[in-house]
């Protein structure tokens, strides 16, 4: 069952509430991490636990517990959901201020825990997803992983609106990542992903899907790339948690290969499907 935590306290995701002047609410003043859970094990907490870590010092926020504590609280939340295929979301906010004010306030933190149930597609539910190109409007940190997602929303929301599923997003004359998710190409033979900057979020599952790829023998550089080498490409991917990896079949009006599943994309999906049983 959905299951929530906040502030201290176990109750229904549809129990949870917190104050009008939290600066989650007001500013979108706050961090957040999404990991799996696999068969009741959570995959790659440490790694997501880290980069949370990282978001809150980049903004200034200081640690709201350990890196222990919050294993701890990630393991109670999977026990009393009691879901085995899951997704945890955690969110930390900069907590409610007495005043709307950009000044930071010498409030408590809000804490916010969730654990909903998630069912990853297999290789037969999976379908190449049609995607459109746009500019890349979003601020320069694109690295912190914030609750600040409204220019996100605008343009995967554009591509949903103009009949796709998603944009990948180019700043420049170089593509960066989708509304959320990181990008893979290939490119005569060898995978290619933009390499980790500030503009882009440095994916935990961007890493795996390297780290799967690199372990099968699979030619792979991280390097910048622009529009041309994308509808040039003769696979690519989207990654993330949710998603996992997915392929594209059509960017712009343009179809990529033969428009179907690649099979060097193959190779690392069901790599990734081994590693993820194995691997905490």
């Amino acid at each position: 069952m959905a299951i929530a935590y906040l502030n201290g306290q176990w109750m229904p995701p549809s129990e949870a509430k917190v104050s009008v002047f939290d600066r989650g609410f007001m500013f979108g003043d706050g961090v957040y991490e999404v990991m799996p859970v696999y068969d009741g094990r959570i995959f790659t907490k440490a790694q997501h636990l880290v980069r949370l870590a990282r978001s809150q010092a980049e903004i200034g926020l200081a640690p709201v517990m350990s890196a222990e504590a919050w294993s701890t609280l990630l393991d109670e939340a999977v026990e009393k959901s009691g879901e085995a295929q899951a997704l945890i979301y955690i969110q930390v906010t900069r907590g409610a201020a007495t005043e709307r004010s950009h000044v930071y306030p010498d409030s408590p933190p809000t804490v916010l825990l969730t654990v909903t149930a998630f069912q990853p597609k297999t290789v037969a539910e999976i379908q190449p997803l049609k995607v459109e190109t746009a500019e890349d409007i979003r601020w320069h940190r694109a690295d912190i992983k914030v609750t600040s997602l409204i220019a996100n929303g605008m343009i995967k929301n554009r591509a949903l609106a103009n009949g796709y599923d998603d944009a990948i997003m180019i700043r420049g004359d170089k593509v960066t990542e989708g509304t959320a998710s990181n990008v893979f190409i290939v490119a005569d033979g060898e995978i290619v992903t933009p390499p980790k900057s500030q503009w882009l979020l440095h994916g935990i599952t961007r890493d795996e899907m390297i780290r799967v790829a690199v372990e099968a023998g699979l030619p792979l550089r991280e390097a910048d790339f622009g529009e041309t080498q994308l509808r040039a490409a003769s696979e690519i991917w989207l990654s993330s948690t949710g998603l996992e990896l997915v392929p594209v079949g059509q960017v712009n009006d343009h179809r990529i290969g033969d428009g179907l599943p690649g099979p060097i994309w193959r190779q690392v999906f069901e790599g990734f499907q081994a590693r993820k049983r194995l691997v905490d």
